[in-house]
């Protein structure tokens, strides 16, 4: 418990360092400036969730690979890799502080979106749960990364298939690919923060499932993270 609370007060000083902070108030605001621009009042649930959706998903995903590939840079891992410090307590410092700034500036966004009409359990669990398994996500992609353009192109990719459910939210996709498309995390995030915005949006026991799923989802994120970062540990100890 001591090794984790250092590691995630020098998270923390690095995150604050890197003016990691402003460049979340930003892109918080940017969205938040967007939504605010619509005339429409209140919003769709499919819409809120979109605008929700995106500041995790630019932050779980661009910040955290951004702070990692800084870390390498700067030899923190490598000193890390040649101390008794385990991955597993890294990689939760990493997530929890990286997490929390998700969560506070999603938060934000859901407020702004529903002008504070929304189910604050639900928002609560949507948020908390999308949050988590977009920051493992990126630190996974990161994990695997040897350099910028390397990590570039594998969120690239990462993003365009976690973006797919939203054609489906929008009946744009068939809908025999539902079934499909169901099984990339964000269909769950999206139908969770829609509920959110309006519970009677999305069926309870479509809810039910959708907090399971993704609960299974940071289950399994977490163990294959602790399992990347103790390879990326070791290779920069070396």
């Amino acid at each position: 418990m001591r090794t984790f609370t250092r590691l995630l007060r020098l998270d923390l000083t690095l995150q604050a360092r890197s003016f990691l902070y402003p460049a979340t108030v930003v892109s918080t605001a940017m969205i938040c400036g967007f939504i605010l621009l619509i005339p429409t009042r209140p919003l769709p649930p499919q819409l809120t969730a979109l605008f929700v959706f995106m500041d995790p998903a630019i932050i779980g995903l661009s910040f955290v690979g951004a702070m990692v590939l800084m870390e390498k840079a700067q030899g923190t891992l490598f000193a890390l890799g040649v101390t008794p410090v385990e991955s597993g307590a890294y990689v939760a410092a990493k997530t929890v502080s990286l997490t929390t700034l998700t969560f506070a500036s999603s938060f934000v966004v859901v407020l702004v979106a529903t002008r504070g009409a929304f189910d604050p359990l639900r928002g609560i669990i949507a948020v908390a749960l999308s949050s988590t398994v977009v920051v493992l996500i990126g630190l996974i992609c990161v994990a695997r990364a040897a350099s910028m353009n390397h990590l570039l192109a594998t969120l690239l990719w990462v993003t365009t298939l976690l973006y797919l459910p939203l054609l489906d939210r929008f009946d744009i996709l068939p809908g025999f690919l539902t079934p499909l498309v169901a099984l990339i995390p964000s269909y769950a995030m999206l139908l969770l923060l829609e509920a959110s915005a309006d519970a009677g949006s999305v069926a309870l026991m479509a809810q039910a499932g959708s907090a399971l799923f993704l609960a299974a989802w940071v289950w399994v994120g977490w163990r294959r993270t602790v399992r990347e970062f103790v390879d990326m540990l070791v290779t920069e100890g070396r």
